[in-house]
């Protein structure tokens, strides 16, 4: 039976945007002077919640399989030949996975979407058109249609990054910088500094954002993009002249056109070239941990490698790199009494990662560009129209930004706000934005922050005191950031799995190092030859400044069944315990308590973003199917299939949303005459359509809520959903009946 119930929890999600100051009025322009309703993300109508109630009642059949009671074993050989040891799997688990066979992924189709030939290595697709080509039964499983998601997710998240955000930062950063630009020339003493800093804040998002003169197109880059190895010179030019025709200046997909040059010029004020060009330099050679020019305190650089879809065009690497500068650096409110001018270290004896005269001016710098947001009605609809959408796709951040400073402003300014009442007021404002009580959860890597340790061994008291000492250190990071990274339920939990959190390492301690194969790969460092035979998540430190051998062994690295154990899968934890990876001192009691901390996620919880909703959809995978469901399902085999599904999927989710996502950083320690149809299958698993049904619906709403109608028509979106959402409701029926 199936039933939709639409849940009240409309109250929720609006007391959680108003908290966050998302949208601050009831009607936003969004884009091209169309206003729209955005007073909230989500309305109940767009969750409408597809619920299933199932007794299986499949009858059981034994195992292992005999060939001769499969109906269409023959046939099926005839065409796929199996391997002793595949036919050996198919037998014991009534399933087997393989890889695929020659008559499959050699063959070439055509697809109607696309109008061309396609093997199954080139396209997702092919594999069935080729599969239903040769008259094999077709099995749908939860990969496929995971996968299908990821890929709409994935190419909508990139259309809007290069056709609204691109453009909607690019104002945003210009105009705060002209604004900057001005404070400059007219303060002295900690304000002009502060407004230095911003302009070479500002200038090197911009510098990041602009089009260099190798990423513009031209009739190069057109034979590279159109013309594949090979093809005729003559119809090569015949190609690329109709579609210059057709498209202009748009002809390129992977390039700048020649107006984007144009439109996106950007020159380095004197000012701050130095500071500016020295920090691009440390972002284009991505070599790790720097101190950064302009903040001080170390920052990983390496973060600034354009990876995932931004790869695939130039105005996306620019992109890329300017939004993981404004999600990651972050203006400190405090710092260190200890610490001197131009000084940073992230320790616990330090009260402050900057000194206190640095903190001052990061401090100004953040409630000067907060200013200029409050002036700005077209600055606050860009940033909102930015924020709300990937709000509504990954999260809210954990760290303040323009909103929660205006409102600091706000209260103590309700008129005659300048820069110089800004720096006459600087403690109050400082002691209000303290206040705000609304600290990182998630340990971002900001400063490279290392725990101040006793020497090895260390007694229970010093192993908690490491547990608040790395709490501190985390709140020390709490400041400004122009558009912060999301706060993520997964990110969240692998940070609390890790050293000093998950205690020491307890498990077997074979003598070290030792010649026997390690459980997976291990990093290439000084301890690599001492990780083999331990388990994945073990690193070994050392504290230099005590007498050898001044060692820990420790857990350094979350692990993906870590999650899935957290969300409820019970083979995963299995893995976990038998792989070694959770034989760490506190590592039971802490899972524990993250465990009851996600159970108690109400349902509404669930709905709050795409991101979280999509882990909800994952959850469905961890169950053990028991009686009544298919034999093969029963077995720890199908198990492992549909954890693998599951982990595979959240590492897509992952890779889609690596820009936005604040990632956990550890701190340093499946006849007769006439031929009957050829059968399909889909996977009996009701509770998995229903929940990516909901899924596809709220993020066909949700997306109609927040972007104009011609924007969204321009992305094509809707029509793609509503076929899926088709697909999914047949899917779920079927299932059930089966």
């Amino acid at each position: 039976m199936k039933k939709t119930k639409e849940f009240n929890f409309l109250k929720r999600l609006l007391t959680i945007l108003i908290t966050f100051t998302i949208l601050t009025a009831t009607n936003n322009v969004l884009a091209g002077g169309e206003v729209i309703l955005t007073k909230h993300l989500i309305n109940p109508e767009d969750i409408l919640i597809e619920e299933v109630e199932i007794s299986p009642s499949i009858p059981a059949y034994s195992l292992p399989l005999s060939t001769v009671k499969i109906a269409n074993y023959q046939k099926f050989s005839e065409k796929i030949k199996l391997s002793p040891e595949a036919l050996f799997l198919l037998k014991k688990n009534g399933f087997v996975v393989i890889p695929t066979p020659s008559p499959i992924a050699e063959r070439e189709v055509f697809l109607e979407s696309s109008r061309q030939m396609a093997t199954p290595g080139d396209d997702f697709v092919a594999y069935y058109k080729a599969i239903g080509e040769i008259d094999l039964p077709i099995f749908i499983t939860t990969d496929s249609l995971l996968h299908y998601y990821h890929i709409f997710f994935d190419t909508t998240l990139m259309k809007l990054e290069r056709d609204l955000f691109y453009k909607d930062i690019w104002v945003i950063s210009k105009n705060l910088l002209a604004e900057s630009l001005q404070e400059y020339f007219q303060t002295g003493g900690d304000l002009k500094e502060a407004a230095k800093r911003n302009v070479a804040y500002l200038s090197v998002a911009l510098e990041l954002l602009k089009p260099r003169i190798n990423q513009v197109m031209s009739e190069e880059t057109l034979r590279e993009e159109y013309c594949v190895p090979g093809i005729d010179p003559e119809y090569c030019e015949i190609m690329i002249s109709g579609v210059k025709e057709y498209y202009g200046d748009k002809a390129s997909y992977k390039y700048f056109s020649p107006t984007e040059f144009e439109q996106y010029n950007f020159e380095v004020p004197e000012a701050v070239k130095s500071l500016v060009e020295k920090e691009i330099e440390l972002i284009e050679k991505h070599q790790g941990w720097e101190y950064s020019p302009i903040f001080i305190y170390q920052e990983d650089y390496s973060q600034y490698i354009p990876r995932g879809h931004y790869t695939k065009s130039e105005k996306l690497k620019n992109y890329f790199k300017a939004l993981m500068w404004y999600g990651r650096m972050t203006a400190l409110i405090e710092g260190s009494p200890l610490l001197s001018v131009g000084e940073s270290v992230c320790s616990g004896n330090r009260r402050g990662i900057i000194s206190e005269s640095e903190a001052r001016i990061q401090t100004l710098q953040a409630f000067l560009l907060a200013h200029q947001f409050s002036k700005n009605q077209d600055l606050q609809e860009r940033w909102n129209r930015i924020y709300a959408i990937t709000s509504f796709l990954v999260g809210f951040s954990d760290d303040l930004g323009p909103n929660e400073y205006g409102e600091v402003l706000e209260k103590l300014f309700p008129e005659d706000l300048s820069p110089q009442r800004i720096e006459e007021k600087y403690e109050e404002l400082k002691e209000a934005i303290l206040a705000v009580a609304y600290n990182p959860k998630i340990y971002s890597g900001l400063g490279a922050c290392e725990l101040l340790m006793p020497c090895p061994p260390l007694e229970e008291e010093e192993i908690q005191a490491l547990k608040l000492q790395a709490q501190e250190l985390l709140t020390e990071t709490k400041g400004f950031r122009l558009m912060g990274q999301r706060f993520t339920l997964d990110s969240y939990l692998f940070s609390e799995m890790v050293s000093p959190y998950s205690g020491e390492y307890s498990g077997l301690k074979l003598p070290l190092p030792t010649d026997e194969k390690p459980f997976t790969f291990t990093w290439e460092d000084s301890y690599a030859p001492d990780r083999k035979n331990r388990p994945f998540t073990w690193v070994k430190t050392e504290v230099k400044a005590c007498p050898p051998p001044a060692t820990r062994e420790v857990r350094g690295f979350p692990r993906g069944l870590d999650l899935m154990a957290l969300l409820g899968s019970e083979r995963a934890k299995d893995i976990l315990e038998s792989s070694g990876d959770t034989q760490y001192t506190d590592y039971e009691k802490k899972f524990s308590e993250l465990k009851k901390e996600v159970d108690s996620l109400s349902q509404a919880d669930w709905y709050k973003n795409l991101y979280l909703n999509w882990l909800l959809v994952l959850k469905a995978l961890g169950i053990k199917f028991g009686e009544g469901y298919p034999t093969f399902m029963q077995t720890i085999a199908w198990q492992d299939k549909e954890l693998n599904t599951a982990l595979a999927s959240w590492t897509e989710l992952r890779h889609d949303t690596l820009l936005y996502v604040k990632q956990s950083y550890t701190m340093a320690e499946r006849g007769g005459m006439f031929e009957p149809p050829v059968v399909g299958y889909v996977e009996p698993l009701p509770e998995f359509y229903a929940r990516l049904l909901t899924l596809t619906e709220m993020t066909n709403q949700g997306f109609k809520n927040l972007i104009p109608p011609e924007e969204l028509e321009k992305l094509m979106i809707e029509a793609g959903l509503s076929k899926f959402s088709e697909i999914l409701s047949l899917l779920l029926d079927i299932s059930q009946k089966e």
